[in-house]
C-alpha cells in the first residue's frame, strides 16, 4: 500500500452496499473492520451507498435475480443503515474522516444514449460473459436480465465519478465484487489514461466453507432491532470451535502473540473462554453502549434473575398477566405455536427464572425470563 501511493498526501478510497435489507449482517463486518483499519493507517474513506444500483440488483453468484425494490423502501433501508454505520465509523468533513454519499445523486441523471455513446464502446461483451458470477448463471441456464447484467457497467461507473470528482484512488470490496473492480480500473485507464487500484478481500465463511451471517433462524443482523444484542453475543459464544482463533484475528485487536498462545489452548473450559472473548470483542464493537456483562449474567441464566427483567440487550415481550406458558412460547417467538410450545415442554427444555417448566398449567405471573434450550433467553414482561 505504501509503495502504490508513497509521495501522495491523501489517499481516498470507497467501499460500497446496496440497501437491499432494513441491515447490515455479520458478514459485512468484515469490510467495516478493514475501513476502520485503513482510516488508522491514514486513509480516507468514502461509504458508497448504492441508492441506484440497488434499484437493480447484482448478479453476483446469486442463482437468480433480486426482488425489485420500491425506491421508498430503498431510501428507508439506506437511512436505517447509514444510522448504524455512523456508530461504527468516523465520519466527518475533515482530515481522513469518512464521508457518505449515495450514487442515487448521479446514476438518476445519466441519459441513456449519452451513456452508450461515451461507455459502450469501452466495455468488452466477451470479458463480461467470462466472469464467473456471469458465465455460473448461463452455464445452469438460469435466467439473467438485461437490467441485472447492467449492474457491472453502472459499478464501474461509480469508481470513474468518485475519481474524477473526489479523488478516489482504491475500491475495496468482497472478493464476489474483483471482475466489477476490474471493470472500473479499466474504465478509468481508458477514459483518463491514470491508474486507479482495487482491493478484494475474501467473503467471511466459517471452518467448513459457508457463508457467515445466516443461521437456522435467520441472518444475524447488525441492528439491534433486527438481532438483540444478547442474540448476536450467544451467536459469536457458540461458533465451531476451529474458527474461533481465526475471528479473533479477523475481528479483534488482541495480539496476534496473545492469540497464538490461545491457538495452544486445549480442552472445553478453556475453548469456551476464548469463545467468550471473542463474543465480548465483537459485540462491543458492533453494539459498543450495550452492558455486556449484563449479557453474560443472562447468558448463566440463573444469578438473581427473578423479579423485573432490566437486563440491556435482551428482547422482551409484552403478554397478559395469567398467560399459560404454551402461548406465552408463541408470543415470544420461541415456539412457532403454541403445539410446538407443548412439545418444547414435553422436551424439558423450557424454563422460567432458569426453572424447569414441567407442565403446561403455568402461567405467567409476573415479569420474568424465559429461555428455550441454552442458546435462546428473552425477556417477558406483564400488563
Amino acid at each position: 500500500m505504501d509503495r502504490l501511493f508513497c509521495g501522495q498526501e491523501e489517499v481516498v478510497f470507497y467501499v460500497g452496499y446496496d440497501p437491499t435489507a432494513k441491515s447490515l449482517h455479520v458478514g459485512h463486518l468484515l469490510w467495516i473492520r478493514l475501513v476502520k483499519k485503513l482510516q488508522e493507517a491514514g486513509l480516507k474513506p468514502i461509504i458508497l451507498t448504492g441508492g441506484a444500483t440497488a434499484k437493480i440488483g447484482d448478479p453476483t453468484w446469486k442463482d437468480a435475480q433480486r426482488v425489485m425494490l420500491d425506491h421508498s423502501i430503498i431510501v428507508e433501508n439506506a437511512a436505517a443503515i447509514d444510522k448504524k454505520l455512523a456508530e461504527l465509523i468516523s465520519f466527518g468533513d475533515s482530515g481522513n474522516l469518512a464521508s457518505s454519499l449515495n450514487n442515487d445523486d448521479w446514476l438518476s441523471h445519466i441519459k441513456y444514449m449519452e451513456f452508450l455513446r461515451d461507455f459502450g464502446p469501452m466495455f468488452s461483451v466477451n470479458k463480461m460473459l467470462s466472469m464467473d458470477s456471469v458465465s455460473t448463471r448461463l452455464e445452469r441456464k438460469q435466467h439473467l436480465s438485461f437490467l441485472e447484467f447492467n449492474y457491472m457497467l453502472l459499478q464501474a461507473y461509480d469508481f470513474l465519478h468518485l475519481f474524477e470528482n473526489h479523488k478516489c484512488q482504491l475500491q475495496v470490496g468482497g472478493a464476489d465484487q474483483w471482475a466489477n473492480m476490474v471493470f472500473g480500473v479499466d474504465l478509468i485507464r481508458k477514459k483518463t489514461g491514470k491508474q486507479a487500484f482495487g482491493m478484494s478481500i475474501p467473503l467471511l465463511t466459517n471452518s467448513v466453507g459457508q457463508k457467515m451471517g445466516k443461521t437456522e433462524t435467520g441472518a444475524i443482523w447488525l441492528d439491534s432491532a433486527y438481532t438483540s444484542p444478547f442474540d448476536f453475543w450467544q451467536y459469536w459464544r457458540n461458533v465451531d470451535d476451529r474458527d474461533v482463533t481465526k475471528f479473533l484475528k479477523l475481528f479483534t485487536d488482541i495480539p496476534l502473540d496473545e492469540i497464538e498462545q490461545y491457538e495452544q489452548m486445549t480442552g472445553t473450559s478453556a475453548i469456551n473462554e476464548i469463545k467468550i472473548t471473542l463474543a465480548d470483542a465483537i459485540t462491543g464493537f458492533v453494539h459498543p453502549s450495550v452492558d455486556i456483562d449484563s449479557i453474560k449474567r443472562a447468558a448463566q441464566c440463573g444469578h438473581n434473575l427473578e423479579g423485573r427483567p432490566d437486563v440491556t440487550g435482551i428482547e422482551t415481550f409484552y403478554v397478559q398477566k395469567f398467560t399459560k406458558i404454551d402461548k406465552a412460547l408463541a408470543i415470544a417467538d420461541l415456539a412457532p405455536s403454541v403445539t410446538a410450545g407443548k412439545r418444547l415442554i414435553d422436551g424439558n427444555a423450557v424454563k422460567i427464572n432458569n426453572r424447569l417448566v414441567e407442565n403446561y398449567d403455568v402461567t405467567i405471573e409476573a415479569d420474568c425470563f424465559i429461555s428455550v434450550g441454552r442458546k435462546k433467553l428473552v425477556a417477558l414482561k406483564v400488563f
